[in-house]
Protein backbone atom coordinates (compact mmCIF):
# COMPACT_ATOMS: atom_id res chain seq x y z
CA UNK A 1 0.00 0.00 0.00
CA UNK A 2 3.03 2.47 0.73
CA UNK A 3 4.53 1.79 -2.30
CA UNK A 4 1.13 2.56 -4.24
CA UNK A 5 1.37 6.18 -1.84
CA UNK A 6 4.70 7.01 -3.38
CA UNK A 7 4.34 6.40 -6.70
CA UNK A 8 1.34 8.86 -6.48
CA UNK A 9 2.86 11.05 -5.03
CA UNK A 10 5.92 11.76 -6.94
CA UNK A 11 3.55 11.58 -9.54
CA UNK A 12 1.80 14.18 -8.59
CA UNK A 13 4.70 16.23 -7.99
CA UNK A 14 6.44 15.62 -11.30
CA UNK A 15 3.85 16.74 -13.02
CA UNK A 16 3.33 20.11 -11.63
CA UNK A 17 7.11 20.41 -12.85
CA UNK A 18 7.29 22.79 -15.88
CA UNK A 19 8.86 22.36 -18.97
CA UNK A 20 11.99 24.36 -19.10
CA UNK A 21 12.52 24.39 -14.92
CA UNK A 22 15.88 25.84 -15.04
CA UNK A 23 15.62 28.04 -18.00
CA UNK A 24 18.41 31.84 -17.58
CA UNK A 25 15.02 33.71 -17.45
CA UNK A 26 13.54 32.02 -14.47
CA UNK A 27 16.94 32.12 -12.74
CA UNK A 28 17.00 35.59 -13.56
CA UNK A 29 13.26 36.72 -12.53
CA UNK A 30 14.65 35.64 -9.15
CA UNK A 31 17.57 37.91 -9.27
CA UNK A 32 15.37 41.03 -8.17
CA UNK A 33 14.25 39.39 -4.76
CA UNK A 34 15.34 37.19 -2.33
CA UNK A 35 17.25 35.01 -4.76
CA UNK A 36 16.80 31.76 -3.16
CA UNK A 37 15.61 29.86 -5.52
CA UNK A 38 19.16 30.80 -7.52
CA UNK A 39 21.26 29.91 -4.29
CA UNK A 40 19.60 26.59 -3.81
CA UNK A 41 19.74 25.86 -8.00
CA UNK A 42 23.46 26.65 -7.68
CA UNK A 43 24.01 25.10 -4.74
CA UNK A 44 22.12 21.95 -6.47
CA UNK A 45 24.34 22.45 -9.94
CA UNK A 46 27.52 22.32 -7.99
CA UNK A 47 26.67 19.22 -5.72
CA UNK A 48 26.14 17.85 -8.55
CA UNK A 49 28.58 18.84 -11.06
CA UNK A 50 30.98 17.55 -7.62
CA UNK A 51 29.63 14.27 -7.99
CA UNK A 52 30.06 13.98 -11.24
CA UNK A 53 33.53 15.13 -11.51
CA UNK A 54 34.65 12.00 -9.00
CA UNK A 55 33.04 9.86 -10.65
CA UNK A 56 34.65 10.57 -13.87
CA UNK A 57 37.72 10.73 -12.11
CA UNK A 58 37.07 7.13 -10.35
CA UNK A 59 35.91 5.39 -13.47
CA UNK A 60 39.20 6.44 -15.38
CA UNK A 61 41.52 5.00 -12.87
CA UNK A 62 39.44 2.05 -12.62
CA UNK A 63 39.37 1.62 -16.73
CA UNK A 64 43.09 2.02 -17.02
CA UNK A 65 43.79 -1.51 -18.15
CA UNK A 66 41.14 -0.86 -21.17
CA UNK A 67 41.99 1.60 -23.67
CA UNK A 68 38.03 2.04 -25.12
CA UNK A 69 36.72 2.33 -21.61
CA UNK A 70 39.60 4.56 -21.17
CA UNK A 71 38.22 6.95 -23.93
CA UNK A 72 34.64 6.70 -22.74
CA UNK A 73 35.81 7.35 -19.65
CA UNK A 74 37.86 10.77 -20.84
CA UNK A 75 34.86 11.64 -22.88
CA UNK A 76 32.73 11.74 -19.65
CA UNK A 77 35.19 13.27 -17.61
CA UNK A 78 35.73 16.11 -20.30
CA UNK A 79 32.05 16.19 -20.29
CA UNK A 80 31.26 17.21 -16.49
CA UNK A 81 34.50 19.72 -17.02
CA UNK A 82 37.16 18.50 -14.80
CA UNK A 83 39.11 21.59 -15.65
CA UNK A 84 36.99 23.63 -12.97
CA UNK A 85 38.79 24.62 -9.69
CA UNK A 86 36.52 26.38 -7.64
CA UNK A 87 38.77 27.83 -4.64
CA UNK A 88 37.69 26.48 -0.89
CA UNK A 89 35.15 28.35 1.06
CA UNK A 90 33.30 29.83 -2.09
CA UNK A 91 30.03 30.01 -1.34
CA UNK A 92 26.75 29.33 -3.35
CA UNK A 93 25.32 32.77 -2.68
CA UNK A 94 28.56 34.09 -4.39
CA UNK A 95 28.46 32.08 -7.31
CA UNK A 96 24.69 32.93 -7.32
CA UNK A 97 25.49 37.32 -7.01
CA UNK A 98 27.94 36.19 -10.08
CA UNK A 99 25.49 34.34 -12.17
CA UNK A 100 22.78 36.77 -11.60
CA UNK A 101 25.32 40.02 -12.57
CA UNK A 102 26.03 37.53 -15.79
CA UNK A 103 22.36 37.04 -16.71
CA UNK A 104 21.80 40.68 -16.17
CA UNK A 105 24.85 41.56 -18.62
CA UNK A 106 23.85 39.29 -21.23
CA UNK A 107 20.26 39.50 -21.63
CA UNK A 108 20.68 37.72 -24.86
CA UNK A 109 21.62 34.46 -23.39
CA UNK A 110 18.73 33.64 -21.12
CA UNK A 111 16.87 31.48 -22.97
CA UNK A 112 19.31 28.84 -22.28
CA UNK A 113 19.05 26.24 -20.20
CA UNK A 114 20.33 26.54 -16.49
CA UNK A 115 22.86 23.53 -16.90
CA UNK A 116 24.31 25.34 -20.04
CA UNK A 117 24.68 29.22 -17.93
CA UNK A 118 26.48 27.23 -15.03
CA UNK A 119 28.44 25.23 -17.05
CA UNK A 120 29.49 28.29 -18.63
CA UNK A 121 29.91 30.47 -15.96
CA UNK A 122 31.96 28.18 -13.95
CA UNK A 123 34.29 27.39 -16.80
CA UNK A 124 34.89 31.25 -17.41
CA UNK A 125 35.24 31.95 -13.93
CA UNK A 126 36.86 29.09 -12.16
CA UNK A 127 39.22 27.50 -14.80
CA UNK A 128 42.33 26.22 -13.48
CA UNK A 129 45.37 27.38 -14.24
CA UNK A 130 47.09 25.53 -16.79
CA UNK A 131 50.18 23.87 -15.27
Amino acid sequence: MSGILIATLLATVSAKIPAGFSSGDLLYSDCGGSRQFVVGYVAGWLDKWNRDEYLARRIFTDVVPAPKAMVNSAYFANSVGVNVCVPVGTTAEAIGNTLCTFLEENPGIREATGDELMTTLIAYKYRCPVP
